[in-house]
């Protein structure tokens, strides 16, 4: 038994009637709404408190001290929120920082190869990313980075944010030489 399509003078009814529960609901002004036909949207109020809850949840572990958090934009990789440690890594304020992009702080001779992996990326070839680079400090000076990326996307599968946790590798990167060093005088007769 095939279902009667509605003709356009009942979808437009439809329409109507629906309109002004949505805009309520858009505006927050109601949690639960009953309409003519018994439409309920009573679920509102729960999943409001569930997203603050995550809110909360993700703002807490996006502050945590040891280590640098980047949240940036996708395509454009404009920093939307960045915490304390990567000020520190960086020396640049927050507020400095979020007139940057993840691009733009690479130092130029990585910036190719970091490019390539946010480009595999942002085309779905993979969800996430390591990749030890190079940044340049508010003073100019080089700092060894190591990043570890992800993708967020959204319901089509497009990229719309990066996040990024970055640890200062300058000490692991300035040991390296010395156990060259100590590794070729003990080859030496």
């Amino acid at each position: 038994m095939k279902k009667k399509r509605p003709t356009y003078q009942e979808l437009e009814t439809r329409l109507a009637a629906a309109e002004p529960i949505v805009e309520a609901l858009q505006h927050h002004e109601v949690d639960a709404v009953v309409g003519h036909e018994k439409i309920s949207f009573l679920l509102l109020q729960e999943v409001g408190e569930a997203l603050h809850q995550s809110a909360a949840e993700f703002g807490a572990l996006f502050d945590l001290p040891g280590i640098g958090m980047i949240q940036a934009d996708s395509p454009s990789f404009q920093f939307t929120r960045v915490n304390s440690k990567l000020c520190a890594i960086t020396g640049f304020s927050a507020a400095e920082l979020l007139t940057k992009t993840l691009i733009g702080l690479t130092d130029p001779r990585d910036r190719p190869r970091a490019m390539k992996e946010l480009a595999r990326m942002i085309r779905g070839q993979s969800d996430s990313w390591f990749l030890e680079k190079r940044l340049l400090s508010k003073n100019g000076r080089i700092i060894h980075v190591a990043v570890h990326g992800t993708v967020l996307r959204d319901d089509t599968g497009r990229a719309v944010r990066v996040l990024a946790m970055v640890s200062d590798i300058a000490p692991r990167k300035s040991a390296q030489p010395r156990r060259h060093r100590t590794a070729t005088r003990e080859k030496l007769p």
